[in-house]
């Protein structure tokens, strides 16, 4: 058998064990021929297994196939109940609500673009102090030389 943890939520066996047990039902001499014609499979399929060489590998892999959407059900339905009885018994928490959850990443969020923001503006504003104390210097500079022509011309 084949484990493999589940999003760290309990262990599920996987399809090796599903494929060794079809396996040895047509190595025992179980006839599936007659269920599947019993659930409706199309005739040239059940042709292909009634006339087939290959014998029972084909006859098992044909079977793993058919019962994979029970094998998923009961998964999908065991993991289910299995995970409310472990939250019931204390061994699982219960996740916070979506809604809630999605609520508090999208204020976090809007805080940090938010704090952001402010130090950007506080910055541009910053750059801009200093750029208009630079141009108002080279303003009075550029004053202070024409006007210290004008007196010489006078």
């Amino acid at each position: 058998l084949h484990c493999t943890c589940h999003h760290g939520h309990g262990c599920i066996v996987k399809d090796k064990a599903s494929a060794s047990d079809h396996g040895i039902m047509t190595d025992r001499g179980i006839n599936v021929v007659p269920f599947l014609e019993f659930i409706g499979l199309p005739e040239s399929i059940v042709n292909i297994l009634k006339n087939s060489q290959s014998g029972n590998a084909l006859t098992a892999y044909a079977m793993y196939k058919i019962a994979t959407p029970a094998r998923y059900t009961v998964t999908l339905g065991g993991t289910s109940i299995s995970v409310k009885y472990l939250r019931k018994y204390g061994y699982f928490s219960t996740p916070p609500p979506v809604k809630d959850y999605i609520q508090d990443r999208m204020e976090e969020t809007k805080e940090r673009i938010t704090g952001k923001m402010e130090e950007t503006r506080g910055k541009i504003s910053e750059k801009m102090e200093e750029t208009k104390d630079l141009i108002t210097e080279k303003i009075q500079e550029t004053q202070e030389k024409f006007s210290f022509r004008k007196k010489k011309d006078e």
